[in-house]
């Protein structure tokens, strides 16, 4: 059949390809351009947090152990409308380490999205042009500003970085399978900059300048949208100059963060995660979220068809190897990345429950998902 074979290489060659381009990656400027002298960044850091008490105190113990001069960085806190005692944790914390700048604010609703208003609202106290964003569930690494700074040096002119996320597993196969999702996000994500057609990024680990954000009104046209704070300022600035924007590919600068802790959970944030696409205006995003959903469906369904004699051997057969040997090599050179030299041990299993996870949340995604106790607004 002529539609298995258009999916089955559109899988291979749009997926692999894109994986193959972000192995191969390197930051590279495009036009003449030379590397900064100046030792001279500073950083102003941007957190929001909602009822974020479990995750707190590992955020807060990483960003003690920052290898890096506290009087070049501030940290802002976002609190949108907590209801735990994170702000009690945070106000200690500040007590505390006096050498750290740390400002804690409250949100002022202005759109649909609390991290939009967020990072807006942290922007008008923000001393530093340059800015980084991530999550108050994550662990940064020792490294993580040093590691902005030289990528700053190295290309002066970015406004936008978008850094590694990598999730945190343990022996059980949610946490590998989500663990193998976002190696495979990372991997297309640093393919699509590799070919300048940057169309996605994490918000756990993103920089830009505020200059860079004025210019194109921040998030002026998706703020309706609750999600999204991510990818959409990535596509107003890749529009504005792609040259300008560029991925940190260092393990220095890798943002550690936990999986869920249920099947349930899991798919919920998906189904958020999914809504983006819905209003991205990338072609490619729109190209590499059809690709994964058809052939993960064509998976499910190539026994039945096989059995129903609607498929012959051979189809069969290249329906399921194009998959696996497509998601291995995905898997494989993600690892290489992250300094995984451990194969998953639930590998297999995760090759058979994932595209039943993907068709979950696609179905999921026709009604309207909701975080923390909120519908998200599409």
């Amino acid at each position: 059949m002529f539609i298995i074979i258009v999916i089955s290489l559109g899988y291979l060659f749009v997926i692999l390809g894109l994986v193959l381009e972000g192995f191969t990656y390197k930051a590279r400027p495009h036009r003449a351009s030379k590397p900064s002298v100046s030792n001279d960044f500073s950083f102003s850091i941007i957190i929001n947090y909602r009822n974020e008490a479990q995750n707190l105190p590992a955020l807060l113990q990483s960003i003690t152990n920052l290898n890096y001069d506290y009087a070049k960085s501030e940290f802002i806190f976002i609190n949108d409308g907590s209801t735990d005692s994170s702000l009690n944790i945070l106000e200690s914390f500040k007590s505390v380490h006096d050498k750290i700048s740390i400002h804690l604010i409250n949100r002022k609703v202005k759109s649909a999205s609390a991290k939009k208003d967020g990072i807006t609202q942290a922007l008008e106290i923000a001393k530093h042009e340059h800015i980084i964003c991530t999550d108050a569930d994550v662990i940064l690494p020792q490294r993580w500003l040093m590691a902005y700074e030289k990528h700053y040096q190295l290309l002066p002119d970015l406004h936008f970085i978008a850094g590694p996320v990598e999730m945190i597993h343990s022996n059980n196969i949610l946490s590998q399978l989500q663990h193998s999702e976002m190696v495979a996000l990372q991997m297309t994500t640093i393919g699509g900059f590799s070919i300048r057609q940057p169309f996605m990024c994490n918000g756990a680990n993103m920089s830009f300048t505020k200059t860079a954000f004025q210019e194109v009104n921040g998030y002026l046209g998706n703020d309706h949208i609750s999600s999204g704070d991510d990818i959409f300022l990535l596509e107003k600035l890749a529009a504005e100059d792609v040259l300008k924007c560029s991925y940190l590919k260092s393990q220095d600068a890798v943002v550690k963060t936990f999986p869920k802790s249920s099947w349930k959970e899991m798919i919920h944030q998906r189904v958020r995660w999914s809504q983006k696409g819905k209003s991205t205006k990338s072609t490619l995003n729109k190209l590499v979220s059809f690709q994964v959903l058809m052939m993960n469906l064509l998976f499910i369904l190539a026994p039945f068809l096989w059995f129903l004699n609607w498929l012959n051997n051979a189809q069969f057969f290249t329906v399921l190897i194009i998959k696996i040997v497509v998601d291995v090599i995905v898997i494989f050179t993600g690892n290489r990345f992250f300094s995984n030299t451990k194969w998953p041990i639930y590998l297999l299993p995760q090759l058979v429950i994932y595209p039943i996870v993907v068709i979950s949340i696609a179905l999921k995604s026709l009604s309207k998902p909701s975080w923390k106790d909120r519908q998200v607004e599409l």
